[in-house]
């Protein structure tokens, strides 16, 4: 490591005399009192995690260093839990089905911010299905009552797991917005109730919906619309995009809009064309069966979106859209889960594979929901057809494609014709009479 030596001001230390005053200076400094030093038992790092994990600290005491009164234990945001003093050793369990699956960093915290640790582990729980409604409004543009309205009936009549108010922007004065975040900051309860705080851009061009979004002030031009996006780090959806011949200008591709745009509104066989166009043009996109209600109904329409997280918090959720792992639906408790090579629905895989493995399961409480026919659709061919005519379905293929990139979807009809629509999953075949890519030597 380099050190970087500010010349000037040691030249004008030396000149003006104070350059010995200053390095007294610096030698009469105190050394920093010692600290505890903490040692996690448990999780060991690099340990896979899931569901409750316990938690296990150790603290040795240096001479002179005080002991922490107070030690706390977090993946770097909700949920934290508070570790109790048991023998000498700082106990405690987290709920892992709060954070996403991966890759996570287990924090440990005291009063004393030099007294801390760092444990990293890899998160893997499984995915469940959590009804939403992403898409709806309020008087603060052109919808009906109050965000405390919304979400309050969105939570305690609707029964939602999830519910995102998306007032259009263009409406929303700075009180408004204030409001709006406030109400949905508050509505929220982890592993109960997840409010999302969103917004509706809405131009002649097109409508989108924003998810988290950091003001409610957006460019009007779409391009400059997807780079404010992409920067604030926020996830959008084509809303009502009709055949998707003339709305959100023919859905054109853009690559820097399909890195921020993860889902479409699908809830009927015109926006079905419009969600296979897109597909066809190169957007990777989830269906979503969001309402945009307009009446105080919100969630309590009919139409949903399922989204496939592993419990319910804001960072889930949110992880769960930006990965597209979702799907629309007209059934309120039919769940699906639809993989290839065992990823889940909305799953972009970069490295090639070999062979292709298809598993769909759907699960309805409702005996009468009978499933009439499935649909397998490759690249926008219709490729396997069955019809189950029960409520509970598992089916496993393994499928012969040709080399090269695909997406594969679902669509599920019941017999009461409802539909139900599932995200793809885009994979690459490998050649297998050419020799897999090598990684390239590492230079000297």
């Amino acid at each position: 490591m380099k050190t970087f030596v500010d010349w000037p001001v040691v030249n004008f230390l030396v000149a003006t005399g104070l350059w010995l005053s200053y390095g007294n200076s610096l030698a009469e400094q105190p050394a920093p009192p010692p600290v505890a030093v903490l040692k996690v038992q448990s999780p060991q790092q690099g340990a896979e995690v899931s569901g409750n994990l316990p938690i296990r600290v150790e603290v040795q005491q240096p001479p002179g260093a005080s002991l922490p009164r107070r030690m706390f234990a977090g993946f770097g945001g909700p949920p934290w839990v508070e570790l109790q003093k048991q023998d000498g050793v700082w106990v405690g369990e987290i709920d892992t089905t709060l954070v996403p699956n991966g890759s996570q960093n287990l924090r440990i915290l005291t009063e004393n911010r030099r007294v801390t640790a760092t444990v990293g582990v890899t998160v893997n729980n499984p995915l469940r299905v959590w009804f939403a409604d992403l898409h709806s409004h309020t008087s603060y543009s052109d919808g009906t009552y109050f965000p405390i309205d919304a979400y309050t009936y969105a939570r305690n009549v609707a029964k939602l797991d999830v519910f995102c108010l998306t007032d259009h922007l263009e409406s929303l004065d700075e009180n408004e917005w204030i409001d709006t975040q406030e109400v949905a900051w508050k509505a929220n309860e982890l592993g109960k109730f997840t409010a999302l705080i969103g917004l509706e851009w809405t131009k002649q061009w097109g409508h989108l919906c924003i998810y988290n979004p950091p003001t409610y002030r957006w460019p009007s031009d779409p391009e400059a619309f997807y780079r404010a996006a992409a920067e604030a780090n926020a996830v959008l959806k084509f809303n009502h995009p009709g055949d998707g011949t003339i709305s959100h200008g023919g859905l054109a591709y853009s690559e820097l809009g399909d890195k921020v745009v993860q889902l479409m509104e699908v809830r009927n066989l015109a926006e079905e064309k419009a969600f296979r166009r897109a597909l066809r043009l190169g957007w990777h996109l989830a269906p979503d069966g969001s309402t945009d209600t307009h009446s105080p109904n919100w969630g309590n329409v009919r139409t949903w979106t399922g989204i496939l997280a592993p419990g319910l918090s804001v960072r889930n959720i949110l992880d769960a859209l930006a990965n597209r792992r979702c799907f629309s639906t007209a059934d309120r408790n039919c769940t699906v889960q639809f993989e290839v090579n065992g990823l889940p629905m909305g799953t972009i895989r970069s490295l090639p594979v070999e062979k292709v493995n298809v598993s769909l399961t759907i699960s309805d409480p409702d005996a009468s929901d009978t499933i009439g026919k499935v649909e397998l659709y490759l690249d926008d061919e219709v490729a396997e057809v069955f019809e189950p005519q029960q409520a509970n379905v598992n089916w496993r293929k393994e499928l012969v494609l040709s080399p090269g990139p695909h997406y594969l979807w679902i669509k599920v009809t019941q017999t009461d014709n409802n539909s139900i629509w599932c995200a793809p999953v885009w994979i690459t075949v490998r050649d297998l009479e050419q020799p897999p890519a090598q990684k390239p030597a590492p230079q000297p």
